[in-house]
């Protein structure tokens, strides 16, 4: 994690997902997800999943598999079954699904639909901790 990352990571209190109710923990993980691709697609050039014109459960499923991999990032109750939950979640392109893999998500639909100006940041920060990196470009 990035130093700017640590000290944002201290005052946001880090990711949290354990406090979650499974349903909001997926749905943090998904978000999350869709905030970093749309960041990597900005302010990276880097397209992929929903940017590279692909399916994005593939790219999300490796998503998941990284988390997966760091230590304390995953709640003490997340296994097999949560993670096909949490996929289906994304996968489900009812209209009404805000979690919607297939559909993209900026900085101001997160801030609209949670009303917190601060939830892109901590959606971000979580992403960073998954990936084990910040956003890489420059503008």
């Amino acid at each position: 994690m990035s130093p700017a990352g640590a000290m944002l990571d201290g005052l946001f209190g880090g990711s949290n997902l354990d406090k979650l109710t499974k349903k909001e923990c997926y749905i943090e993980l998904i978000d999350s997800y869709r905030m970093r691709v749309e960041d990597d697609y900005k302010f990276a050039c880097d397209n992929h999943g929903l940017y590279a014109g692909e399916d994005p459960k593939p790219d999300f499923a490796r998503f998941l598999d990284l988390a997966e991999k760091r230590t304390g990032l995953l709640p003490g109750w997340w296994n097999k079954e949560n993670r096909a939950a949490c996929e289906a979640i994304g996968a489900d392109t009812f209209k009404e699904n805000w979690a919607d893999l297939s559909c993209a998500v900026e900085k101001h639909d997160i801030i609209k639909h949670y009303k917190d100006n601060t939830k892109p940041m901590k959606l971000r920060l979580l992403a960073e901790k998954v990936y084990g990196q910040r956003v890489q470009g420059g503008l």
